[in-house]
Protein backbone atom coordinates (compact mmCIF):
# COMPACT_ATOMS: atom_id res chain seq x y z
CA UNK A 1 0.00 0.00 0.00
CA UNK A 2 1.09 3.90 -0.73
CA UNK A 3 2.08 5.84 2.26
CA UNK A 4 2.28 9.40 2.47
CA UNK A 5 5.08 10.83 4.71
CA UNK A 6 4.42 14.38 6.24
CA UNK A 7 7.48 15.05 8.08
CA UNK A 8 6.31 18.03 10.46
CA UNK A 9 8.96 20.27 13.50
CA UNK A 10 6.11 20.14 15.49
CA UNK A 11 5.39 16.13 15.30
CA UNK A 12 5.90 14.70 18.89
CA UNK A 13 4.78 11.19 18.05
CA UNK A 14 4.20 8.92 14.88
CA UNK A 15 0.51 9.70 14.05
CA UNK A 16 -1.57 7.44 11.25
CA UNK A 17 -4.23 8.67 9.60
CA UNK A 18 -7.10 6.83 6.56
CA UNK A 19 -8.42 9.54 4.79
CA UNK A 20 -12.10 9.56 3.57
CA UNK A 21 -10.68 8.83 -0.43
CA UNK A 22 -8.48 6.53 0.55
CA UNK A 23 -4.96 8.10 1.04
CA UNK A 24 -3.04 6.81 3.76
CA UNK A 25 -0.49 9.73 5.63
CA UNK A 26 1.76 8.88 8.28
CA UNK A 27 2.89 12.19 10.34
CA UNK A 28 6.33 12.49 12.17
CA UNK A 29 9.08 14.66 13.07
CA UNK A 30 11.82 15.33 10.56
CA UNK A 31 14.38 13.31 12.00
CA UNK A 32 12.11 9.82 13.01
CA UNK A 33 14.26 7.62 11.27
CA UNK A 34 12.87 5.35 8.18
CA UNK A 35 13.14 1.83 10.39
CA UNK A 36 11.47 3.44 13.19
CA UNK A 37 8.96 4.53 10.27
CA UNK A 38 8.60 0.77 8.60
CA UNK A 39 8.43 -0.47 11.98
CA UNK A 40 5.06 1.36 13.02
CA UNK A 41 3.55 0.89 9.51
CA UNK A 42 4.06 -2.96 10.08
CA UNK A 43 2.42 -3.10 13.45
CA UNK A 44 -0.40 -1.27 12.12
CA UNK A 45 -0.64 -2.92 8.80
CA UNK A 46 -4.04 -4.83 9.70
CA UNK A 47 -5.43 -1.34 10.82
CA UNK A 48 -4.58 0.12 7.93
CA UNK A 49 -6.40 -2.76 5.67
CA UNK A 50 -9.45 -2.59 7.44
CA UNK A 51 -9.87 1.60 7.13
CA UNK A 52 -9.08 1.10 3.57
CA UNK A 53 -11.54 -1.98 3.24
CA UNK A 54 -14.50 -0.31 5.22
CA UNK A 55 -13.74 3.20 2.92
CA UNK A 56 -14.06 0.61 -0.26
CA UNK A 57 -17.23 -0.83 0.99
CA UNK A 58 -19.07 2.50 1.27
CA UNK A 59 -17.85 3.65 -2.16
CA UNK A 60 -19.46 0.42 -3.64
CA UNK A 61 -22.51 0.49 -1.71
CA UNK A 62 -24.18 2.91 -3.75
CA UNK A 63 -24.37 0.31 -6.70
CA UNK A 64 -24.00 -2.92 -4.90
CA UNK A 65 -26.65 -2.38 -1.91
CA UNK A 66 -30.17 -0.94 -2.75
CA UNK A 67 -30.61 2.51 -0.41
CA UNK A 68 -32.59 5.41 -0.21
CA UNK A 69 -31.20 8.64 -1.07
CA UNK A 70 -31.80 12.23 0.90
CA UNK A 71 -32.34 15.39 -0.28
CA UNK A 72 -33.59 18.12 1.91
CA UNK A 73 -34.30 15.46 4.53
CA UNK A 74 -36.65 13.25 2.24
CA UNK A 75 -36.06 9.97 1.21
CA UNK A 76 -35.86 8.60 -2.14
CA UNK A 77 -35.01 5.34 -3.60
CA UNK A 78 -32.45 5.23 -5.64
CA UNK A 79 -33.15 3.85 -9.59
CA UNK A 80 -29.38 3.78 -11.59
CA UNK A 81 -30.14 3.22 -15.50
CA UNK A 82 -27.04 2.02 -17.72
CA UNK A 83 -26.86 3.43 -21.03
CA UNK A 84 -24.35 5.14 -23.23
CA UNK A 85 -27.24 6.84 -25.53
CA UNK A 86 -27.38 10.09 -23.26
CA UNK A 87 -25.48 12.48 -21.39
CA UNK A 88 -25.29 11.73 -17.65
CA UNK A 89 -28.28 12.80 -15.75
CA UNK A 90 -29.78 12.70 -12.23
CA UNK A 91 -33.68 12.98 -12.11
CA UNK A 92 -36.67 12.79 -9.37
CA UNK A 93 -39.57 11.11 -10.56
CA UNK A 94 -42.08 10.47 -7.75
CA UNK A 95 -40.40 8.47 -5.38
CA UNK A 96 -37.52 8.20 -6.94
CA UNK A 97 -33.69 9.47 -7.98
CA UNK A 98 -32.94 8.55 -10.91
CA UNK A 99 -29.26 8.28 -12.58
CA UNK A 100 -28.72 7.93 -16.25
CA UNK A 101 -24.99 6.95 -16.72
CA UNK A 102 -22.89 5.17 -19.33
CA UNK A 103 -21.20 2.94 -16.49
CA UNK A 104 -22.43 0.85 -13.60
CA UNK A 105 -19.31 1.53 -12.04
CA UNK A 106 -19.58 3.19 -8.65
CA UNK A 107 -17.24 6.00 -8.67
CA UNK A 108 -18.57 7.05 -11.76
CA UNK A 109 -22.18 6.99 -10.46
CA UNK A 110 -20.93 8.41 -7.21
CA UNK A 111 -19.28 11.62 -9.24
CA UNK A 112 -22.79 12.38 -11.35
CA UNK A 113 -24.43 12.24 -8.48
CA UNK A 114 -22.02 14.25 -6.42
CA UNK A 115 -22.31 17.00 -9.45
CA UNK A 116 -26.25 17.06 -9.22
CA UNK A 117 -25.69 17.36 -5.26
CA UNK A 118 -23.59 20.22 -5.75
CA UNK A 119 -26.29 22.12 -8.07
CA UNK A 120 -29.24 21.15 -6.14
CA UNK A 121 -27.35 22.87 -2.67
CA UNK A 122 -26.36 26.36 -4.63
CA UNK A 123 -29.41 27.04 -6.17
CA UNK A 124 -31.21 26.05 -2.81
CA UNK A 125 -28.62 27.63 0.00
CA UNK A 126 -27.91 30.77 -2.34
CA UNK A 127 -31.80 31.82 -2.14
CA UNK A 128 -32.03 30.62 1.58
CA UNK A 129 -29.12 32.26 3.05
CA UNK A 130 -29.99 35.73 1.96
CA UNK A 131 -33.84 35.10 2.85
CA UNK A 132 -32.87 34.30 6.56
CA UNK A 133 -29.98 37.63 5.94
CA UNK A 134 -33.50 39.63 6.04
CA UNK A 135 -35.01 37.96 8.59
CA UNK A 136 -32.09 38.97 11.08
CA UNK A 137 -31.46 42.31 9.23
CA UNK A 138 -28.31 41.07 8.60
CA UNK A 139 -26.05 41.61 4.83
CA UNK A 140 -23.74 38.59 3.29
CA UNK A 141 -21.20 39.55 0.53
CA UNK A 142 -21.33 36.06 -0.83
CA UNK A 143 -22.75 32.51 -1.09
CA UNK A 144 -19.70 29.63 -1.74
CA UNK A 145 -20.94 26.28 -1.45
CA UNK A 146 -17.87 24.22 -0.67
CA UNK A 147 -17.37 20.22 0.15
CA UNK A 148 -15.81 20.10 3.59
CA UNK A 149 -15.13 16.77 5.33
CA UNK A 150 -15.01 17.83 9.07
CA UNK A 151 -17.60 20.96 9.21
CA UNK A 152 -20.63 21.56 7.65
CA UNK A 153 -20.32 25.40 7.38
CA UNK A 154 -17.88 28.13 7.93
CA UNK A 155 -18.49 32.19 8.30
CA UNK A 156 -15.37 35.10 7.40
CA UNK A 157 -14.71 37.95 8.73
CA UNK A 158 -14.94 39.58 4.82
CA UNK A 159 -18.97 38.56 5.05
CA UNK A 160 -18.42 35.65 3.54
CA UNK A 161 -20.61 32.46 4.45
CA UNK A 162 -19.83 28.92 2.79
CA UNK A 163 -21.77 25.79 3.16
CA UNK A 164 -21.32 22.00 3.11
CA UNK A 165 -22.99 20.99 -0.09
CA UNK A 166 -24.08 17.43 2.12
CA UNK A 167 -26.60 20.04 4.05
CA UNK A 168 -28.82 19.83 1.11
CA UNK A 169 -29.16 15.99 2.35
CA UNK A 170 -30.06 17.49 5.63
CA UNK A 171 -33.97 18.29 6.65
CA UNK A 172 -34.87 22.16 5.92
CA UNK A 173 -35.09 22.94 9.98
CA UNK A 174 -31.44 21.51 10.56
CA UNK A 175 -29.97 23.51 7.48
CA UNK A 176 -31.84 26.71 8.33
CA UNK A 177 -29.94 26.02 11.88
CA UNK A 178 -26.65 25.95 10.10
CA UNK A 179 -27.05 29.30 8.30
CA UNK A 180 -28.24 30.86 11.56
CA UNK A 181 -25.36 29.78 13.44
CA UNK A 182 -22.87 30.84 11.03
CA UNK A 183 -24.90 34.05 10.31
CA UNK A 184 -24.32 34.91 14.12
CA UNK A 185 -20.19 34.66 13.17
CA UNK A 186 -21.43 38.05 11.77
CA UNK A 187 -21.48 39.60 15.45
CA UNK A 188 -19.25 37.13 16.92
CA UNK A 189 -16.28 35.57 15.22
CA UNK A 190 -16.31 32.80 18.24
CA UNK A 191 -17.86 30.31 20.14
CA UNK A 192 -18.66 32.40 23.41
CA UNK A 193 -22.00 32.88 25.33
CA UNK A 194 -22.73 35.97 23.47
CA UNK A 195 -22.58 33.69 20.23
CA UNK A 196 -24.86 30.84 21.94
CA UNK A 197 -27.00 33.46 23.33
CA UNK A 198 -27.20 34.75 19.74
CA UNK A 199 -28.09 31.92 18.26
CA UNK A 200 -30.93 31.27 20.26
CA UNK A 201 -32.23 33.90 19.94
CA UNK A 202 -32.26 33.29 15.62
CA UNK A 203 -33.33 29.77 16.10
CA UNK A 204 -34.47 28.36 19.40
CA UNK A 205 -34.41 24.67 18.34
CA UNK A 206 -30.85 24.78 17.94
CA UNK A 207 -29.93 22.20 20.55
CA UNK A 208 -32.41 19.96 18.79
CA UNK A 209 -30.61 20.54 15.18
CA UNK A 210 -27.18 19.61 16.67
CA UNK A 211 -28.11 16.72 17.77
CA UNK A 212 -29.76 16.03 14.60
CA UNK A 213 -26.19 16.75 13.18
CA UNK A 214 -24.36 14.38 15.77
CA UNK A 215 -26.66 11.49 15.32
CA UNK A 216 -26.11 11.91 11.54
CA UNK A 217 -22.22 12.94 10.83
CA UNK A 218 -21.84 10.29 8.78
CA UNK A 219 -23.23 12.36 5.95
CA UNK A 220 -20.11 14.28 5.92
CA UNK A 221 -18.48 11.05 4.29
CA UNK A 222 -20.56 10.67 1.66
Amino acid sequence: MEVKIKRIRTARHLRLRVLPKGEVILTCHPFTPQRTIDSFLAEHESWITEKLSLIQSRREALITQPKTLLVRGREYQFKLQVTNNVSPTVKIVGNEIVVTAGSEEHETVRKILEKWYVKTAKKYFSERVLLLCDVINHDVLNVTIRSQRTRWGSCSSRKTISLNWRLILTPDWVSDYVIYHELAHLSQMNHSKKFWDLVESYYPQYKKAEHWLTEHHDLLQF
